[in-house]
């Protein structure tokens, strides 16, 4: 009896140590600062908790956790930070059919997208660090769902075999819905890049359709063919298809939660960790802008398009009719504005400032509204912290971002090319008004209440990925079907041709029938 319960007891603390001592590979192949904070306080808690842990990314850690070993991308590409030139935009100007306008930037940014995507790759392959990571065995694989493939094509031809997981630091991937087997049904899922609410019109629909197939031709053709050939010819052999090794997935994290981007079907693969990356430690906020806060009798409002855009970039008359709007409030302004002075600009109730801790700030009880791109970790800072929001969207998942904040009830959308200084006017005032900023603490309640924190959730998970493995599916059938028998229109085909069929013998037998007792007339005499 003593030797069973030796043997039982053995075998518990091996199981246990198996899984909290996991060995854990991150691979996350894309240049934007923004979406790898994302990422940053899982990957750190992790290690945190014992795991062993290797990223390769372009972000290395300044103080990383022992187990904590980086594979720098850094030199392979520029970095998106605080480098993008809203002169682009202006280019756009001339097209004065705005849905035309609109047709062609997100094609372009598209476009923008697989060109980072090929570049990236094509130098990542050749990559000795990361070559070498991946010849070593993992208990599970954290690889970011965006804008590329490469990686799934790499960890196939070094033959690794561990369960992955997917992470999105944005809304879900037109592409990523079928590697889990989750419904994304385009009649009431908006596609990421257009301003649709859940409740669309029917042309609305029509083009959320478009998209959706537009956006799946477009990953395939021009991303995931072009880095299977470069995987092929580098390693002289064929791979499977990239859309078929994207679906040998375990697990996919995505950053939304329905209290903000509202509900879209899951399944137990798919989980939702909408604000993780809040965990990280908590910045100081400058004595200067302290001091701005405190002394502000009427509250502060807060002015930021993040870290990839740059305000100082803003065309002239942008700036100042902005400015003129700013400067009717009898709230203060604190606005990130990258030429600053090192302790920043004051004009009147404006104070520029080259940095600032924005999630802090957001906390802070002086700031009651708060003007953004609709970048969704800003907007999750924003919805955690309470505040309500005028949402100026660019590019990418921000207009359907500002859309569903809308939506919720805590945010007034001004695209860029519409926005004036009446505008402007109107939507500050709609924000700082009783009515929002008492909606905005509301879903900032329903935001939080969750059965526990977007980042303990996602660890959870992470090691229950690490102590099942494949033996534990949470994926659908869904994805093992091929579109027409997810559609069922061979379903339908065979009870449209079944019907014909039945038709056809019916008028038959009938035919038959009706010769029997119906004589024909007999033929008169001549």
């Amino acid at each position: 009896m003593r030797a069973v319960i030796i043997i039982n007891c053995f075998t518990i603390f091996a199981f246990l140590n198996y899984a909290y001592s996991a060995r854990i590979l991150g691979l996350f192949p894309f240049t934007g600062r923004s979406h790898h904070m994302v990422f940053e306080p899982l990957l750190r808690t992790l290690a945190e908790k014992g795991h062993h842990v290797t990223v390769a990314s372009f972000f290395p850690l300044k103080n990383p956790p022992a187990n904590y070993v980086d594979i720098s991308f850094k030199g392979i590409a520029e970095v998106g930070l605080g480098n993008f030139d809203l002169d682009w935009y202006e280019s756009f100007n001339t097209y004065k059919i705005s849905k035309i306008r609109d047709v062609l930037m997100t094609v372009s940014d598209y476009d923008i997208l697989s060109t980072m995507a090929i570049d990236s790759c094509s130098k990542l392959i050749d990559l000795p660090s990361l070559n070498e990571a991946l010849k070593k065995d993992y208990d599970v694989v954290l690889m970011e769902n965006f804008n590329s493939d490469c990686m799934f094509g790499l960890l196939h031809v070094y033959g690794n075999k561990a369960p992955k997981i997917g992470l999105s630091s944005t809304f879900l991937m037109p592409w990523s819905a079928d590697r889990i087997g989750v419904t994304d049904n385009p009649s009431y899922v908006p596609v990421g890049t257009t301003n649709f609410a859940q409740t669309m019109t029917f042309w609305e629909r029509m083009e959320n359709t478009l998209w959706k197939i537009y956006l799946k031709l477009w990953f395939r053709y021009s991303v995931q063919y072009e880095e299977q050939s470069m995987i092929e010819k580098k390693f002289g052999r064929q791979i499977p298809e990239l859309a078929n090794l994207g679906r040998n997935i375990s697990l996919m994290f995505v950053n939304t939660y329905h209290a903000l981007n509202g509900p879209t079907p899951l399944v137990p693969g798919l989980v939702e960790v909408g604000g993780m990356h809040l965990n990280e430690t908590k910045q100081d906020i400058p004595p200067y802008i302290e001091k701005f806060l405190n002394e502000s009798e009427h509250g502060v409002v807060l002015f930021s398009f993040g870290s990839l855009i740059r305000t100082a970039t803003l065309p002239k008359y942008k700036e100042e009719m902005i400015v003129n709007s700013l400067s009717k409030l009898k709230q203060r302004v604190i606005w990130k504005y990258e030429d600053s002075a090192e302790q920043g600009n004051l004009t009147g109730n404006i104070l520029r400032v080259r940095w600032l801790p924005q999630y802090e700030l957001l906390q802070h009880n002086k700031i009651h509204a708060f003007i953004a791109h609709g970048g969704l970790l800003g907007m999750t800072e924003a919805v955690s912290a309470g505040k309500p929001m005028v949402v100026v969207p660019f590019f990418g998942d921000q207009p359907a971002n500002g859309a569903a904040a809308a939506a919720a009830g805590f945010a007034k959308v001004v695209p860029y090319y519409d926005l004036s200084e009446e505008a402007l006017d109107d939507a500050i005032q709609t924000v700082l008004s009783a009515e929002m900023r008492m909606n905005a603490r509301r879903v900032s309640k329903m935001w939080k209440d969750r059965e526990s924190s977007p980042l303990d959730t996602a660890v959870f998970w992470t090691e229950r990925v690490i102590r099942w493995g494949h033996a534990a599916p949470l994926h659908t059938a869904a994805r093992e079907l091929a579109f027409y028998e997810l559609a069922l229109l061979d379903v339908a085909a065979a009870y449209i041709l079944a019907i014909i069929i039945i038709h056809i013998i019916l008028w038959f037998l009938l035919s038959k029938i009706i010769h029997l007792f119906v004589k024909e007339p007999k033929q008169k005499l001549h």
